[in-house]
């Protein structure tokens, strides 16, 4: 074999290799985003090379992955457990979500008179209707995700894209849309048709101060919760977060969670 040869065979090697980690870190960061292991819990390293049928090394590098996410923490001869939420955490988060999102919305009402532009937020509008109509948890992670996405794209930065699509996974924003109440669902989507309507008009301060206040009215209502709320959606170890079965494929990555009580109310 010459020395190119063998070069490729590492390489390829070294890629199959991150991408079954890739597939480890999924199904764990799934696991935690959903509830199922609950705040501080210990991850067994032995158990998950069994459920997920991969190598000591794909999960180790998986958990190096998530202790760098923040997700988990690693002790020195105790091993790793997932890291608990705090108030602060989700302050930070939140303000950095904040400047991401204004900068898109700033960035999206400057060019909508660019090609496909005003089509996508026209696009957006028509979701806001339609999940007006028949609000749900469910229609809420979808249209979340389709509308913030959508204007980060439409910000014409591919770097504020790919690293919104990182933050994007974070299970602090997950649990919480699948909590929000009717009224709730329907307050967020006035304030997404605020922001759309401001980039439609090309008012990009406008467009990015809407941006701002949503973000921030998202983080006062958390801040509001009672410690025994926050608790129960961030750090709950009670059957709402648990799963009839640990997710070990992309099929069961894809499964609905039950029914979930409301948030606070507000104001």
């Amino acid at each position: 074999m010459s020395g190119r040869q063998a070069s490729g065979k590492l390489d390829n090697d070294a890629a199959a290799k991150r991408s079954v980690a890739s597939i480890a870190y999924d199904v764990i960061s799934s696991r935690i985003a959903s509830g199922e292991y609950s705040a501080n819990e210990r991850l067994n390293e032995a158990q998950l090379v069994k459920e997920l049928r991969v190598s000591r090394g794909a999960v180790r590098e998986a958990m190096n992955r998530l202790a760098s996410d923040g997700l988990i923490e690693i002790e020195l001869n105790k091993g790793a457990s997932i890291r608990a939420i705090t108030r602060g955490d989700l302050s930070d988060f939140l303000q950095v979500r904040a400047v991401f999102e204004s900068f898109a919305a700033h960035r999206a009402a400057e060019r909508v008179n660019e090609p496909g532009v005003r089509e996508a937020v026209l696009a957006l509008l028509d979701q806001c209707s339609m999940l007006e109509a028949h609000p749900s948890p469910e229609g809420m992670v979808e249209h979340d995700t389709s509308f913030h996405s959508t204007v980060m794209d439409l910000s014409g930065s591919f770097v504020m894209s790919t690293e919104w699509r990182k933050l994007r996974r974070s299970r602090y924003r997950k649990r919480f849309l699948k909590l929000l109440s009717t009224n709730e669902i329907l307050m967020s989507i006035s304030q997404h048709r605020e922001i759309l309507f401001a980039i439609l008009d090309g008012d990009s301060d406008l467009a990015g101060s809407f941006a701002t206040k949503h973000v921030r009215l998202t983080n006062s209502r958390i801040q509001r919760m009672s410690n025994d709320q926050f608790e129960a959606i961030y750090n709950s170890t009670g059957p709402q977060f648990i799963p009839s079965e640990r997710p070990t494929s992309a099929t069961a990555l894809n499964s609905k969670d039950q029914s979930r009580p409301s948030l606070v109310n507000v104001a």
